[in-house]
């Protein structure tokens, strides 16, 4: 039994708006070794970072001679999956498909009605059901017998869809083998800091309430964490084996539990591994200070990124983010203060916000001012809080998955400013904020300072500055 996993291609439609890092995909990673680790065959193909077509990415999958074929999409590329499905079907009808992810895991049903060559949705964390589900087929059981495997939901041969119930939590993350990074080619993933670096996940779940996010859905609101010294471990591992030198962690809120923060920090300063591996988080305003960053700087810390969100009132209470400006202000500062660098983010088409409203948030961000600043339009995700109201409202403007992009699209009308108003105040606001003379001297700093390499950083100013002056036509900007 041989299983191949596939990342669809995406990168593409987001490059022109300075999006220049390219990932690895941990997901994939972790199920390639989960399913290693019970005995099976498995390869990646990973087409994103390749570029590949969903013609070319299902015949390299295809050229692999897999039994089973698993792809992973979000929401903006789900059609994109189903046609990598379609493709390998027209190649092997015998082929069974498999498509996971948050969209599938939002929607399954509707998943297999709309992309007729998906045989089975994997939902939610599948290290534990998708081994399983191997070894049924390996046996040779029946699609129907399959029903008995839980965490998917599957078409029968008679045409039926059928929920098998939802697969267990996984507890004890420190139980999972580590990401099969040897199956991807690790040295073509790059980000705006460095060349030679990787992702990595500490902790899964979110115990927050932000309506345009899935992933309390996907993960669960109990957090469950990593050990500490099995972090750092992995750190070291991917430095030595893979000549890592920087790693991105993708978990939503880094900082959600300081003792666990402090003690990392603790291990990563004393084993070493500060001094050969640096790193990246993501985390809440109002969940850091003075003291726990400066423990994060010690241990290796470069970058720290913080929701900003929106200044306006109505802005904070439609996103039920709770945390205030001061908040905000005092973690940029605070940030600063103990040598990290900062990215801010903000986002777009909040109902009830004012053109006012969205200067008064680029005000703030200007105030905050991080390093680098990101700015999304609000996207009503399945599975999520703002989906339901959205529905509930008539605010979808369309079903098109692959426009479901929140750096690109804009798909929610509640009727507040038009679509080109906000393309020209986005446009307006961005040069306002990186066509200032602080921002070289900045730049400058990040390099000298040792916190970005200069080759990956002059992409991405390069590439930026490209689509700051031109203005960022909503055209420009919804070109693949």
């Amino acid at each position: 039994m041989r299983l191949v996993l596939v990342n669809p291609s995406f990168q593409t439609r987001v490059r022109r708006i300075a999006q220049t890092s390219v990932g690895p995909p941990l997901g994939l990673a972790y199920l390639a070794a989960a399913v290693r680790a019970k005995g099976f065959e498995v390869r990646v193909v990973d087409a994103n970072v390749f570029g590949l077509s969903e013609a070319r990415a299902a015949a390299a999958a295809f050229d692999l001679q897999p039994d089973v074929v698993g792809i992973t999409a979000a929401t903006p590329t789900i059609a994109r999956a189903g046609e990598i499905a379609g493709h390998l079907k027209a190649l092997d009808p015998g082929i069974t498909t498999i498509v996971g992810g948050p969209h599938a895991t939002a929607l399954p049903a509707r998943t297999l009605a709309e992309f007729p060559a998906v045989d089975i949705v994997a939902r939610g964390e599948a290290e534990g059901s998708l081994p399983a589900l191997l070894a049924a087929l390996d046996r040779g059981a029946s699609r129907r017998a399959l029903t008995d495997v839980p965490g998917f939901v599957l078409r029968e041969e008679g045409g039926s869809v059928v929920d098998t119930g939802a697969a267990a939590r996984l507890d004890c993350l420190d139980r999972l083998p580590l990401p099969a990074r040897d199956l991807l080619p690790m040295r073509r993933y790059r980000t705006v800091d460095s060349d030679r670096f990787t992702t990595m996940l500490a902790m899964r779940g979110c115990p927050c309430s932000c309506v345009y996010c899935y992933v309390p859905e996907l993960f669960g609101r109990r957090m469950r964490y990593r050990s500490p010294a099995a972090v750092v471990a992995e750190m070291d591992e991917v430095h030595a084996r893979h000549g890592v030198t920087l790693v991105s962690f993708v978990d939503d809120t880094f900082t959600t539990r300081r003792e666990w923060v402090e003690e990392f920090s603790d291990h990563a300063q004393t084993s070493g591994v500060a001094r050969r591996v640096r790193w990246t988080c993501l985390t809440r305003a109002d969940m850091v200070d003075r003291a726990l960053l400066a423990a994060m700087r010690r241990a290796g810390c470069l970058r720290i990124e913080f929701g900003i969100e929106s200044a306006s009132a109505a802005g904070v209470a439609f996103l039920d983010k709770g945390q205030s400006e001061e908040k905000v202000l005092a973690a940029f500062r605070d940030a600063r203060a103990v040598g990290l660098s900062t990215m801010g983010f903000l986002i777009l088409n909040i109902p009830g916000e004012t053109e006012a409203d969205i200067v008064s948030s680029f005000e703030l961000a200007r105030r905050a001012d991080p390093d680098f600043l990101q700015v999304s339009f609000l996207t009503p995700y399945p599975g999520t809080a703002l989906r339901a109201e959205a529905e509930r409202r008539g605010w979808i403007t369309t079903d098109d998955w692959s426009r479901y992009l929140f750096l690109r699209d804009i798909v929610l009308d509640h009727g507040g400013l038009p679509p080109a108003k906000l393309e020209r105040i986005y446009s307006q606001q961005m040069r306002r904020f990186y066509l200032r003379p602080r921002t070289a001297i900045k730049f400058g700093r990040l390099v000298l300072g040792g916190r970005s390499e200069l080759r990956p950083l002059m992409r991405t100013v390069m590439l930026g500055l490209a689509g700051l002056l031109a203005g960022q036509s909503e055209g420009d900007r919804r070109e693949p």
